[in-house]
């Protein structure tokens, strides 16, 4: 095996970052790890500009990969822990109380985010209590 490292630099060559960002504790891009590289542009509305497309069948999820959109959000570690223990608990929840098996990341996470975007009172609330602590 060769002793050079075939991705050092990488991280200059791919780095899109704005200079004047803020640094954050965590960068989490959600998405699903065993899903297509491609994926399709959602227009302001979220839906999606293409025609929707029905899951695969032995895709369970509530919509198909293809209609997802890659989004790197900065979140605090200690928070993005609080959501993946939440995420197991809703698994469970859905599981037991439900009979429905097979949550995907990308299932749970647009839920979370719907409520969030549905709950913006709650949001100011929320970023509020964090700026006065």
């Amino acid at each position: 095996m060769p002793d050079d490292n075939r991705f050092a630099g990488l991280s200059e060559a791919v780095d899109d970052e704005p200079a004047d960002e803020e640094p954050a504790s965590a960068a989490v891009e959600y998405d699903e790890t065993d899903a297509p590289e491609s994926s399709t542009e959602a227009d302001t509305d979220g839906a999606s500009s293409e025609p929707e497309t029905e899951p695969e069948p032995s895709d369970p999820s509530a919509f198909a990969f293809d209609e997802t959109t890659k989004k790197t959000v900065y979140v605090r570690q200690e928070t993005l822990d609080a959501l993946e223990d939440a995420r197991v608990l809703v698994d469970a929840q859905l599981r037991t109380n439900h009979d429905v098996r097979d949550l995907t990341g990308r299932e749970f996470y647009d839920a979370v985010f719907r409520l969030a975007a549905a709950d913006t009172d709650g949001l100011v609330e929320e970023i509020r209590t964090e700026r006065d602590d």
